[in-house]
């Protein structure tokens, strides 16, 4: 996918470390293509050295789960993360940090789990209206959807894959509505997201949330547009691991951060879609 924007060559450079999937600009940390064991090793190394957890997403490869996450040195509320769930260890998470006072802020669901999925996500203790669901058909998603926008609430997160069966299903999350405008669109072909991208950019929206995902049709992508301000940005989508890494740090030493990342199986090989902004 082309950047939205043009890049402008910064004459300072943010200073950055590349050691494999390992990558670490200003404050800030970015890995991808770690197993579940090794995305606990940097979990565990990067929050005792003062990082919190911004973004998390598991992705289907094969027979294994992968995770790609960022990391950034900041204040906020007090957080928890899990990962490797199956949809039934979710839902008991999921209402126990509900029950003291965490929402959540970033949900992820792959294929696995027995059939019904592998989740992980983050919870915080912020203030604020939200709604989650999970193991949604499309038709169910878009009853929730429907019935949640006609309630003020706005998409902020979702996350399709297939379930048992290779049913495709949704897990998403809706938050009380702010003053921007904002679409949404989910279970897009390649050539189908880069339309609805390109004419949505060129009505003035900002891409804010994609999520590709594989199924037995193929690659979808399910995506949030948001019109808000900000500074420049760029996305890119059916990148390989190797096409992926070159383009975070072309986009790291124009001065972007990543602010999302998306993993996913296109059949063969792991795929990645993903936002930079300045």
């Amino acid at each position: 996918m082309k950047p939205t924007v043009g890049l402008a060559c910064l004459l300072a450079i943010v200073c950055l470390i590349i050691s494999g999937q390992n990558a670490v600009a200003g404050e800030w940390v970015a890995r991808h293509g770690m197993s579940g064991g090794q995305y606990q090793s940097a979990f565990d190394q990067y929050t005792g050295q003062g990082y919190r957890l911004v973004a998390v997403d598991g992705y289907a490869v094969g027979s294994a789960v992968q995770y790609a996450a960022i990391w950034e040195k900041t204040g906020g509320p007090g957080w928890v993360a899990r990962h490797g769930l199956n949809a039934s260890a979710y839902q008991t998470a999921f209402n126990q940090y509900s029950g003291q006072s965490y929402r959540p802020r970033d949900i992820s669901a792959t294929a696995g789990g027995q059939g019904s999925g592998t989740f992980a996500a983050l919870w915080d203790q912020s203030p604020g209206g939200w709604v989650a669901r999970h193991g949604l058909t499309s038709a169910q998603y878009q009853q929730a959807f429907d019935k949640f926008v006609g309630q003020d609430y706005r998409l902020a997160d979702v996350e399709g894959y297939a379930g048992a069966g290779g049913v495709v299903r949704y897990a998403a999350l809706w938050v009380k509505s702010g003053n921007s405008a904002w679409r949404a669109r989910h279970g897009l072909t390649s050539a189908q997201y880069q339309s609805a991208f390109d004419q949505t950019v060129g009505q003035g929206y900002r891409l804010t949330h994609v999520d590709g995902y594989w199924t037995p049709a193929g690659v979808r992508y399910a995506a949030i547009w948001e019109k808000t301000g900000g500074g420049q940005w760029a996305a890119r989508h059916g990148l390989s691991s190797a096409q992926y890494q070159a383009a975070f740090n072309q986009y790291v030493g124009q001065g972007y951060r990543l602010v999302h990342v998306s993993g996913y199986w296109d059949g063969q090989q792991a795929r990645y879609a993903a936002i930079w902004s300045k």
